[in-house]
């Protein structure tokens, strides 16, 4: 007698995947171009073969249940294997969509240069790349690729180092002179542990401000606003042109940068022309 669960299909999984990833049964039956009323049979059918509730749902959205979490972490390695068994007998010219994550300041920069390479190299794969500083997770954010600094937290994900960024303490010009406790230190998120390490006294108490994205802190020196961290390829072009200058004749650390993905896409073409081209590009700004 044939198990409910033996019905499954890829298709049905990848489904699960896409409305895991955008939460919302409307989002998952546009991106897969499926009738409304198809995508809810769908997830009807999956949780049946299943046997468990995996969606918690709302008239506007949908929530993996706990188990249906732990389920979607082995959908995601099923599908990564798939997607690696269906390119090993495609043919030599790889395809499909490539996800990836690259933090704000490093994909403004880098952004333009990298697709234009990865489109001449790869043209019949999608690319699709999300600019945030928040840390992602690959399986549940629905990503391929993450590009990300500083140290890496364990896991069973594949990573590569790129490069690495040196952070400097810059400060608006207008301050030159000025004693630097009386500087106003403007921060991005997670500084607080690399400030400790300066050289230099800096302003007691909290930062005047806190920002999420560290090209806005280059933007708020540039225009008087204070001191803060910056990496090199943000500080050191309006250095040059007299808006900056260092605090310190040394960087206050030097933060790895990655390329991390998952153990099924090793030797995936896809990923390594994009982390080839990522890496290429790197060199030339860091």
């Amino acid at each position: 007698m044939t198990d409910a669960f033996d019905e499954i299909r890829l298709r049905d999984l990848v489904f699960l995947d896409r409305l895991a990833a955008l939460g919302s049964i409307t989002a998952a039956a546009r991106e897969l171009r499926i009738p409304k009323a198809t995508a809810s049979r769908w997830l009807s059918t999956l949780e049946e073969r299943v046997g468990q509730a995996l969606f918690k749902r709302t008239t506007r959205s949908v929530a993996l249940t706990e188990r249906g979490a732990a389920f979607s972490v082995h959908v995601k390695e099923l599908l990564a294997v798939a997607q690696a068994a269906r390119l090993s007998i495609q043919s030599a010219v790889p395809s499909g969509t490539l996800r990836v994550s690259v933090p704000v300041p490093l994909g403004r920069m880098l952004a333009g240069p990298v697709i234009a390479e990865f489109r001449r190299r790869l043209p019949g794969v999608r690319l699709e790349i999300k600019l945030q500083n928040d840390r992602v997770d690959l399986v549940r954010d629905g990503l391929d690729v993450a590009i990300r600094g500083g140290p890496l937290p364990d896991s069973q994900l594949l990573a590569r180092r790129l490069s690495s960024a040196s952070m400097w303490l810059y400060a608006s010009a207008r301050f030159r002179g000025e004693p630097t406790e009386h500087i106003p230190v403007i921060t991005a998120p997670g500084d607080d542990a690399l400030l400790r390490r300066a050289r230099v006294r800096l302003a007691p108490g909290p930062p005047a401000v806190v920002v999420d994205d560290r090209s806005a802190v280059a933007d708020a020196l540039v225009w008087g606003a204070g001191v803060g961290l910056l990496p090199s390829f943000l500080g050191e072009p309006p250095r040059t042109q007299g808006a900056l200058f260092r605090l310190d004749e040394e960087p206050v650390a030097s933060l790895p940068v990655h390329a991390v993905y998952h153990p099924a896409q090793r030797g995936d073409p896809r990923v390594e022309v994009l982390i080839e081209e990522i890496g290429r590009q790197l060199d030339r700004v860091l």
